[in-house]
């Protein structure tokens, strides 16, 4: 479980552990970086530590590009004969991770972060995170479990 090895993740940073969370819907939410409201209403947006899901759109050149790095990393870059059809599985294999999230975090889950800084797009601000869903699930570690 991502938990046990948070210490050696985050070092001697405090935890938050923010309770009663809320996933916000964006257009450019994925499996790994989201939006949410914590019981406050405050809005910030969690980068899952140890997964990176695939890309599901692509919308400029570093889009393109780290959809190319992981099409590489991960071995598809040919999948189905071709970079196009490489392209095609990749993005849907990313929305099904998208909308696998979305579905895990329809009911209040909890953040635990350090709020280390997860770079991303300038406009928002990431921080590094850990999500329990309600039932209890880290939710990377189910990302990982089913392949997403």
């Amino acid at each position: 479980m991502a938990l046990l090895w948070t210490t050696a993740v985050v070092g001697q940073q405090d935890l938050l552990r923010l309770e009663h969370c809320r996933f916000v819907e964006t257009d450019w939410c994925d499996g790994d970086s989201f939006r949410v409201a914590t019981a406050e209403g405050k809005q910030m947006t969690i980068r899952l530590y140890g997964v990176d899901c695939l890309e599901s759109r692509v919308t400029d050149t570093t889009d393109a590009r780290r959809l190319r790095a992981q099409r590489r990393y991960f071995g598809i870059s040919n999948f189905g004969g071709s970079p196009q059809s490489s392209i095609a599985a990749t993005k849907r294999m990313g929305r099904e991770a998208r909308t696998f999230v979305m579905a895990e975090l329809k009911r209040p889950f909890t953040v635990i972060t350090a709020k280390a800084d997860a770079r991303g797009d300038a406009k928002y601000k990431r921080y590094y995170g850990f999500v329990i869903t309600a039932d209890g699930k880290d939710l990377a570690e189910r990302l990982v479990r089913l392949g997403h």
